[in-house]
């Protein structure tokens, strides 16, 4: 089982035996405190240096409380700083919907868990895709909520202003099960305004644009097209970067100057790139992203709800070069970025196959929708 972390606990772990996830077993991404036991964020040094966590975080207690049983710790990207899934110290999880391709990260192991053996749910964390991309890569339901919505208490942070609960499952109606547990404002709403994010679908492969326009031409016959937001994607996914960076520098980085770890290459030179990073480019990022915000509003309001691919390709082959992977989690990071900025709901739902693997379908709301796409899954 290549995706848990050797300090995975030997026992499973179980609360209660009572509850609507009562015997569901799930695991559980590298990030936050699980009494009596140790994190590594994915990296042995900071494992050495963490000590075991008094309690559980509050995210995880709801589930336990609810009946649930822990079956494992998952590995993750490095500091959660990747979006392929590669971790040079603890290896790379097996996706099984994709062999010989990367899973995706940051949460790669409860991603590509579910893909090796036969559990319930994963948890995992989205601050720039890391649950939407794992998701479209291994065949998965993900989702990233509403910013704020789940409580990141004893969460290790990466960028608070972006980092969300996530969760996958290769079942429709568990995945909608831990929506009951997280979202508690439910709503009996249907969804009536679906649009393509055209903007969106023009950054994918031919491939990808294929397949999803015959999806959609099956599906909902004539629909509406958008451009979700006029300003250019590279833009809105450098302001991500300076946004995310920033934020790294703050909560990150200092632990790392103290106690000098070793870290891989490559998220070493873009922790170097985050160090770099001025409050002047911050601020004008943040100006940046309400303008975006203001647009969006404009032109996805919010009865509509947008659908694209959740990534532009299917799972890359695994050992890229550094440039190549460099490339992907670009171009990645170009189609992630929208929703994280604008705090806005996404899920992906497993739904195309490529010659390589799975790529997923993803839906778009405006904030505290989660609930009314969870509710409305079965329209897609």
């Amino acid at each position: 089982m290549n995706f848990l972390m050797p300090h995975s606990p030997k026992k499973t772990i179980r609360l209660s035996k009572k509850g609507i996830l009562n015997g569901k077993t799930f695991l559980l991404k590298d990030m936050c405190d699980v009494r009596g036991l140790k994190c590594s964020c994915g990296n042995p040094d900071f494992y050495k240096k963490c000590t075991p966590a008094k309690d559980f975080a509050p995210f995880l207690k709801q589930i336990l409380d609810q009946g649930a049983i822990l079956k494992g710790i998952t590995i993750c990207d490095e500091f959660f700083y990747s979006i392929i899934g590669e971790n040079k110290h603890y290896g790379t999880p097996s996706n099984k919907s994709a062999p010989g391709c990367v899973p995706g990260g940051s949460s790669s192991g409860s991603a590509a868990g579910l893909t090796q053996k036969n559990i319930h749910f994963s948890i995992g964390s989205d601050t720039g895709g890391s649950v939407r991309v794992p998701a479209s890569f291994c065949g998965l339901y993900g989702i990233r909520p509403t910013h704020g919505r789940i409580n990141t208490d004893k969460v290790y942070p990466m960028a608070p202003s972006l980092d969300t609960i996530g969760w996958f499952s290769k079942n429709i109606n568990t995945f909608k099960l831990l929506g009951t547990v997280f979202l508690k404002n439910i709503k009996d709403k249907s969804i009536e305004t679906i649009v393509i994010a055209q903007d969106l679908l023009d950054l994918a492969t031919e491939e990808v644009k294929t397949k999803f326009n015959e999806y959609c031409k099956f599906k909902f016959g004539n629909i509406k097209k958008i451009n979700i937001t006029h300003f250019k994607k590279d833009i809105i996914s450098d302001k991500f970067r300076i946004i995310q960076g920033f934020e790294v520098q703050k909560n990150v980085i200092p632990w790392i100057l103290k106690n000098n770890p070793k870290i891989s290459s490559e998220i070493n030179s873009r922790l170097e790139m985050a160090n770099k990073i001025s409050e002047k480019e911050y601020l004008q990022a943040i100006e940046f992203k309400n303008k975006l915000v203001a647009n969006l509003n404009e032109n996805l309001t919010s009865e509509m709800f947008a659908i694209f691919p959740t990534t532009p390709f299917s799972a890359p082959k695994l050992s890229m070069s550094q440039n190549k992977s460099l490339e992907a989690r670009k171009k990645i990071m170009m189609m992630t970025s929208i929703s994280g900025l604008s705090s806005r709901p996404q899920v992906s739902i497993p739904k195309f196959i490529m010659k390589n693997g799975p790529v997923g379908l993803s839906i778009l709301g405006s904030k505290n929708t989660d609930e009314v796409i969870l509710q409305n899954l079965h329209k897609f």
